[in-house]
């Protein structure tokens, strides 16, 4: 379609739907990019807990989510559901603040992460009741560019409580970060909740047909029938361990600028501010390279960017040489890698089951954890007798998934709706 063809985009809902991004980051910057771990190892003293819990939460969702697509395409009520999930993951991250053993938190951080998760694939099978198909690409960038500028506005607040909350002399400083963590991203869903309209089902549950049973049903047979759709199998392959390796260095991060540079706490935070937007303005930039030129190719470029920040970041000696690479690099990879593999399904799968093939996709999502639970086991050793060997290891690790997704996305024949 030509660009004075293209259909209109429906901006303020638009909009609403792409807040719940700006939501979402939230919780994920402070819970999991940066407090979760760190409140933890005081705890425990190592880092295996974590990351251990946090792989089994991405389990766990990857188990339920592609049930959750077909559920969502039977009964035409994603933003229920989406709903309900997330208020259950407010409502955990919020108990974190208010526990004081370690079982309990991680816990407590399992049924928030699992929630978190899986509300991903009702989120995203409502793109298409708000974009068009050729502009999917640019209102999914804008998702992730909110996304990143909602980190860059809880940095911030973040830094402030934490401070306010140390001047206490708390025995763990990060405790109201879980409950300003939920609160925020209970907020900003909150457009989402009330301006977007419920996605009809294009294939309702016959009459007389339990929607739970034939939901699930439907996803066995999906999941059976991949091997006959070689695109989409390969598209999900790719998609999973270029994941995988983005996934690890998300929960990694703090640990590892704390552990290997020697960052503050402060430092650590501020840090994530200049790199939200970086990802804000690149997430922007790489949805209307996907609309321009294709989201195989804004992918492969996401793939190839990450896997040059990995490099740099896993050998540099200096803050110097570590953050222009993951300010750069690394944000448009890890923003392009969302916006691009959006779109790129949408143009693989028919209309009327864009719901499962969702759900299918956040299984790439969630149960790539192989690197999550590398970087926690690597991160606790020793290599070659220097304390931060182990955490260096960890993220080179993470060069091999990026490769086998770049290779496998590379063999991808996707057709996109371009202008």
């Amino acid at each position: 379609m030509g660009r004075n063809a293209q259909a209109p985009v429906n901006w303020p809902r638009a909009l609403s739907w792409a807040f719940y991004d700006f939501a979402n980051t939230i919780y994920s910057a402070i819970v999991v990019s940066f407090a979760i771990a760190l409140h933890v190892k005081e705890f425990t003293g190592v880092e295996k807990y974590t990351f251990i819990v946090m792989a089994a939460s991405l389990l766990a969702s990857g188990m339920v989510i592609p049930f959750a697509g077909e559920l969502a395409d039977r009964t035409g009520h994603p933003k229920r559901y989406l709903v309900a999930i997330t208020l259950l993951c407010c409502a955990s991250c919020a108990a974190i603040s208010a526990a004081a053993w370690a079982p309990l938190i991680l816990l407590l951080f399992f049924i928030a992460n699992f929630s978190y998760n899986t509300s991903l694939s009702f989120y995203d099978s409502l793109l298409p009741s708000v974009a068009p198909p050729e502009r999917r690409g640019l209102v999914s960038g804008v998702g992730v560019g909110l996304g990143y500028a909602g980190m860059a506005l809880a940095i911030p607040i973040a830094i402030l409580v934490r401070d306010l909350y140390a001047r206490s002399h708390p025995v763990h400083v990060r405790t109201p970060l879980f409950a300003l963590a939920a609160a925020m991203f209970l907020l900003g869903s909150l457009p989402l909740f009330l301006m977007v309209p419920e996605k009809p089902s294009a294939k309702p549950a016959p009459p007389g047909h339990r929607p739970l049973r034939l939901a699930w049903k439907r996803t066995l047979v999906t999941v059976r029938a991949l091997p006959r759709h070689r695109n989409v199998l390969l598209f999900l392959l790719g998609n999973f361990f270029c994941v995988d390796a983005v996934n690890a260095t998300i929960i990694g991060y703090a640990p590892y600028v704390k552990n290997v540079l020697g960052l503050t706490d402060t430092a650590t935070l501020a840090w994530l501010i200049p790199f939200a937007l970086c990802a804000l303005a690149l997430g922007v930039l790489g949805g209307r390279l996907s609309d321009r030129f294709g989201s195989r190719c804004a992918m492969i470029s996401a793939a190839v960017c990450f896997f040059i920040a990995t490099l740099i970041c896993a050998l540099a000696r200096s803050p110097w040489v570590f953050f222009p690479a993951f300010l750069l690099l690394g944000g448009y990879g890890l923003a392009t890698v969302w916006v691009a593999g959006r779109k790129m399904l949408l143009s693989l799968v028919p209309a009327g089951q864009v719901g499962k093939y969702f759900g299918l996709y956040n299984v790439g999502h969630k149960l790539s954890m192989i690197g999550i639970v590398l970087f926690g086991v690597l991160a606790d050793v020793h290599v070659g007798g220097a304390p931060d060997g182990g955490y260096r290891a960890a993220l080179l690790v993470q060069l091999f998934s990026m490769s086998v997704g770049l290779i496998l996305i590379s063999k991808v024949d996707v057709h996109d709706a371009t202008g």
